[in-house]
């Protein structure tokens, strides 16, 4: 059920129901992988398992089980939605949720919320604000644009997230 004052079909970011966490869990494998025994990120800077879980709950050496990956993942969805719906204050419809809930797993909350993008959207500029996502292709400093460096699937997600933000894709 949508959160009061919200039209149907719309949800606040703080207040997004269970199937769209569950939608947003759902395809992270698709572009993070995942992977059950604690490794070290492409920057190897970060120890991750899963599909991009970073943070205490990463104990090295250790094998997850599937369950555990999924509940991981789902309390860290719900985690960064609601900081999310502490900068993106509008209404959106639940591709728009699977879209930025994709982006800000990957780029992380801070960048999400600081990005011109919330900018747009809380001005209800969300298409504009969906055409800011290409721009994010840059991993460790390199230009995923340029495949000889080896990170064009950056590239390839952005355009999804984009086709996804935009609901030409579901």
């Amino acid at each position: 059920m949508p959160a009061p004052n919200v039209p149907p079909g719309k949800v606040k970011l703080i207040a997004v129901p269970l199937a769209v966490i569950l939608a947003i869990v759902a395809a992270l494998p698709l572009h993070e992988g995942r992977k059950y025994v604690p490794y070290w990120d492409a920057l190897g800077k970060v120890l991750t398992v899963c599909a991009g879980i970073t943070g205490p709950e990463v104990v090295p050496g250790r094998t997850y089980t599937p369950a555990e990956c999924d509940q991981l993942e789902t309390q860290y969805v719900t985690r960064m939605l609601g900081y999310m719906g502490r900068c993106a204050t509008g209404e959106f419809a639940f591709h728009e949720v699977k879209a930025w809930g994709n982006f800000a797993y990957n780029i992380g909350t801070g960048n999400f919320c600081g990005s011109t993008a919330v900018r747009l959207l809380n001005a209800g500029k969300h298409k504009e604000a969906c055409n800011q996502i290409p721009l994010w292709r840059y991993a460790g400093g390199k230009d995923c644009a340029i495949r000889a460096n080896n990170c064009y699937g950056i590239v390839d997600r952005r355009a999804w997230q984009r086709q996804l933000c935009l609901g030409e894709i579901q």
